[in-house]
């Protein structure tokens, strides 16, 4: 059996079984018979006796990880979003190390696996020449969607899902901005007995935004309910009529795929990933960049002229689209060229 040495930067190896996108990916390498061991250590790579070829996340670390494991002959695959070459979210400084990482990267590794076309569109802008661009390949992250396919009654909640370790992360995901436009739909009679239900694991930003939740008054609608199993996280969503992801920028946005695949009515900032098709045709973009009591006079109207019947209509080829089943078939084709 071949061997996978999966790396990503993170801090604590923890997050490789918490984290839907690389726990996704490892479960499909598996399916197509490699060996999995999880690393976010850059000397890992020079154990090349270990490993048969590199999958690595993300455009940073991973140019180390990259450049060893090719002095010792493996083969690299690289993945993730790249939130850092949008232009309209990444400080020059930022945008410009990025730019110079990926192109190594890039240089360096087999195949670039890009998960949406907003990383797609930014990549190109780096190249003159398409043809320099053969290493590329799109393909979009994909979620496990069996747990949808039976549905339930809809209650009147609204969700949204966000890691609440750090007050950066719940502000970058928007969720500052949802508790806001929440609080403005209340006063609206179609609303008023709405809750907002906010899933994800507790810490320095719960005291954030349990701080805007009695500044707009709302303590009685709006419930922070930690982390929680994911039979549990799915039976919200299936409950929840609309899902918030207001997200400063998002490099694809698996939860919000989620939330669809769960007949939710997305409401999206459009930055990112989430300017792909899917969400921008199923969904209610919110303009975060707006005046946000001018944007909320075209939100109102969007989502009360909203045809859920459309978005039922389609969700069944919205779930073979975005099944992990479809990611296996991508991953195979590549890694096996």
């Amino acid at each position: 059996m071949k061997k996978v040495l999966f790396y990503s930067s993170v801090r604590d190896k923890s997050l490789f079984y918490t984290q839907k996108f690389y726990q996704f990916d490892a479960s499909i390498l598996e399916g197509i018979g490699f060996q999995v061991t999880f690393s976010n250590q850059v000397i890992d790579s020079f154990l090349f006796w270990r490993y048969d070829i590199v999958y690595a996340y993300f455009y940073r670390k991973s140019v180390l990880v990259t450049l060893f494991a090719k002095i010792f002959g493996r083969r690299v695959y690289l993945t993730g979003g790249i939130d850092d070459l949008d232009r309209t979210h990444a400080s020059k400084r930022k945008y410009d190390i990025q730019r110079i990482l990926f192109k190594f990267c890039y240089l360096l590794a087999d195949k670039c696996i890009i998960v949406s076309d907003s990383d797609y569109k930014n990549i190109k802008q780096l190249y003159k020449d398409d043809k320099k661009l053969s290493k590329l390949v799109v393909s979009e992250h994909s979620i496990d969607t069996l747990p949808y396919k039976e549905q339930c009654d809809k209650k009147n909640i609204m969700t949204s899902i966000v890691w609440m370790g750090t007050v950066g992360n719940v502000r970058r995901k928007g969720v500052d901005t949802a508790i806001k436009l929440f609080s403005k739909m209340c006063e609206d009679p179609c609303y008023e007995d709405y809750k907002f239900i906010i899933i994800g694991k507790k810490g320095l930003g719960t005291h954030y935004l349990e701080e805007l939740i009695r500044e707009y008054g709302v303590e009685s609608k709006v419930s922070i309910v930690g982390e929680l199993p994911e039979a549990d996280k799915i039976a919200y969503l299936k409950e929840s009529k609309f899902y918030f992801q207001l997200s400063e920028y998002e490099g694809f946005g698996m939860a919000a795929l989620e939330a669809i695949c769960a007949l939710n009515i997305v409401i999206h900032s459009g930055k990112g990933g989430l300017n792909n098709a899917i969400y921008m045709d199923n969904g209610i973009l919110f303009n975060i960049d707006n005046d946000f009591e001018e944007e909320y006079k075209n939100f109102i109207k969007k989502i009360k002229s909203y045809d859920v019947v459309k978005l039922q209509g389609c969700i069944n080829d919205i779930m073979n689209k975005y099944d992990n089943t479809r990611r296996k078939k991508d991953l195979r084709k590549i890694i096996n060229e």
